[in-house]
């Protein structure tokens, strides 16, 4: 009994010997990559997506690119000759955008220019007491102006040389207004005016400005003034 057992026990382990004798220098089971197989599998479905994108954007036609527009040509805006005779214009630059005539320059006098306001217009031609005239505190004076009218209308009724701006000097009248036919002055025609002033009791120089209106109001024609010096 203990003998087949012995037996048994050495067939057992020569078999055991001799399979694992068959297997010596044989090559081992290559190692699966997992990584490589990713990598394969997207690999190839790229392809495919490239391909499919080859094969629709040959089937779409291609889109014309767009035609430009031609600019648009003008034509030059005719020009126009200076008429003769004409009165040339110049921008007001005491109120921006407001065009006026050229005033007429006037050689003498306190004033340097008139100014038209519809058919009204009066020229300085004359004054008594020169600009700058010395005067004690307090003195009495008569100024005068000499106005002609260079408009086209009559100066009547209502019109008035007026005081304007400055210094008043006390002038008696402020406004000195023609109510009679008689003072009517025609265009081309002249007229005196004589306004008493006194001189103040504060030593320094004094200016005081006048003008024509018309009987709506209008100052129009030379701005003249009265220009003294007070001092002791």
């Amino acid at each position: 009994m203990v003998l087949r057992k012995f037996v048994w026990l050495m067939l057992t382990f020569l078999t055991v010997i001799m399979l694992t004798a068959c297997n010596i220098g044989a090559t081992p089971a290559p190692t699966v990559d997992v990584n490589a197989i990713y990598t394969s599998a997207a690999a190839t479905a790229m392809s495919g997506f490239s391909d499919q994108l080859t094969q629709t954007a040959l089937a779409v036609p291609p889109t014309a690119l767009p035609t430009s527009t031609p600019l648009a040509t003008f034509t030059p805006l005719p020009t126009f000759p200076i008429l003769q005779n004409s009165t040339p214009l110049t921008l007001n630059t005491s109120i921006p955008g407001v065009v006026t005539t050229v005033p007429t320059i006037v050689s003498i006098g306190t004033a340097a220019s008139s100014y038209a306001v519809g058919c009204n217009d009066a020229k300085f031609t004359g004054e008594t007491i020169p600009d700058g005239t010395k005067y004690t505190p307090g003195k009495t004076f008569t100024k005068s102006w000499d106005l002609t009218n260079v408009g086209t209308c009559q100066w009547s009724q209502g019109y008035s040389f007026a005081y304007k701006t400055g210094d008043k000097l006390n002038a008696q009248p402020l406004a000195i207004q023609i109510i009679k036919s008689a003072d009517v002055v025609d265009p081309g025609k002249g007229l005196a005016f004589n306004v008493q002033m006194t001189a103040p009791t504060t030593e320094g120089e004094y200016k005081g400005y006048w003008q024509m209106k018309d009987d709506k109001g209008n100052w129009f024609g030379s701005l003249v003034y009265v220009d003294i010096i007070v001092s002791k």
